[in-house]
């Protein structure tokens, strides 16, 4: 069911996370994980730096996932996150999104974030939203 899952990441304490259950979930359908991480920028200078810090990141995340998903792959993409996202989820045919929302607050659109919830309400995939361990945030 779930063989094609994008497992965007922020480069924050919410990313392990995001990576645990795009693994398990991996783990039990043998299917493709993609990490992608969205790279906002001002200038391209900014964006080829920016660029090359996350693909290291990614790299090293892929690399302790590989054990548990049949493959893994790296997208580094320009633009606004949750545009950048849905997008991708739609191109690549994407089964489901894994990404994480801190839930700081009782509000809903505080509770999802700007980015999660955008991609909920947007998107045409189901998506699984990943809150942090209580000591990660």
């Amino acid at each position: 069911m779930y063989q094609r899952i994008l497992a965007p990441l922020k480069q924050d304490e919410t990313d392990g996370a995001v990576i645990e259950h795009a693994g398990y979930l991996a783990g039990l359908t043998g299917g493709h994980v993609t990490l992608m991480h969205v790279v906002h920028s001002h200038s391209r200078d900014e964006l080829v730096y920016r660029e090359e810090q996350v693909r290291k990141y990614l790299e090293e995340w892929a690399a302790r996932l590989s054990h548990r998903a049949a493959s893994v792959s790296i997208r580094v993409v320009p633009g606004e996150p949750a545009e950048a996202i849905t997008r991708l989820a739609r191109e690549e045919k994407m089964d489901v999104i894994v990404m994480a929302t801190h839930g700081h607050s009782e509000v809903r659109h505080l509770l999802m974030g700007s980015v999660s919830e955008h991609v909920v309400r947007n998107g045409d995939l189901p998506v699984l939203l990943v809150r942090p361990p209580e000591d990660a945030k």
